[in-house]
């Protein structure tokens, strides 16, 4: 994938564009990079849309903004200022694990730009209730705040993001599964890059917000996998409620936290069944 980088005042986005027609952003999630979405921005282009596929915000040097903090309206205006940069006035939204999370976030903020969200992996974030056996798979996020956790996660050649994926998708096809980690770890190689990657979770509040219980007035297609972290998907269950506008769960069989990657041809099915509706 090429990539090339636009400014919108201080932020500079660095992202490939392809295609002509609707506007359909892929956000990557963690631990991953924008070419994980390569195989459905060429599916998407061959079907007459456009595809914004941004680096999330400190995963390119490009990207960094010294001191910009990565709480919910920050990760949320990355979206929206995403769109201006672009001279975009409307869009669709999709991501993945964080990506997932910046995309509710920016519906939250400035729903009129946003005409549909595809959120994979992370649910509507007032759906999601705290268990024990969600807190002991999602502990990586209090790993995360720690303040040696940078110098851990980069040991032995990040291979602590090694077994994330391998705790996270399991049945995924090993082959697969391991270019998609060697790409992360090229990403996440650069100290600066991997600081800031964790940032996003030692920004990220624990506490009830509610500001986090907002309507969605647009179309989504909801995607979990059947598989994935205890709680997830009675969370995307529950999602539904959220919804003033149609709203479809897709679950993956036998996927784990990547269930656009595990299994791929029904996303993208699924995936361009919801943009046709959208028409």
């Amino acid at each position: 994938m090429d990539f090339v980088t636009s400014a919108q005042g201080a932020q500079r986005f660095r992202y490939h564009d392809a295609g002509t027609g609707p506007a359909v952003v892929l956000l990557h999630g963690f631990p991953d990079g924008p070419e994980s979405w390569a195989a459905t921005s060429e599916l998407l282009v061959d079907a007459g849309y456009r595809v914004i596929t941004p680096f999330l915000r400190g995963y390119h040097s490009d990207t960094r903004v010294p001191g910009r903090a990565y709480g919910r309206d920050e990760i949320g205006g990355d979206v929206i200022g995403l769109l201006d940069a672009l001279e975009l006035d409307r869009a669709v939204i999709a991501g993945h694990d964080w990506g997932s999370s910046a995309a509710w976030s920016a519906l939250r903020l400035a729903s009129e730009r946003i005409d549909g969200i595809v959120a994979i992996a992370v649910p509507h974030p007032a759906s999601l209730k705290p268990s024990l056996s969600l807190m002991w798979q999602t502990r990586h996020f209090a790993y995360f705040k720690l303040p040696f956790s940078d110098q851990r996660t980069a040991r032995n050649d990040l291979a602590y993001i090694e077994r994330l994926y391998d705790r996270w998708a399991p049945k995924w096809t090993a082959e697969e599964r391991r270019s998609t980690v060697a790409r992360a770890k090229e990403i996440l190689g650069d100290d600066d890059v991997l600081h800031e990657a964790l940032e996003w979770y030692r920004d990220l509040s624990l506490k009830p917000d509610p500001a986090n219980e907002f309507r969605v007035g647009c179309p989504g297609l909801l995607v979990t996998g059947a598989e994935d972290f205890p709680g997830v998907n009675e969370a995307f269950e529950r999602t539904t409620a959220w919804f003033d506008a149609p709203a479809e769960l897709l679950t993956i069989p036998n996927a784990g936290h990547w269930p656009h990657r595990e299994g791929q041809q029904q996303f993208h099915d699924g995936l361009l069944a919801f943009l046709t509706s959208l028409s």
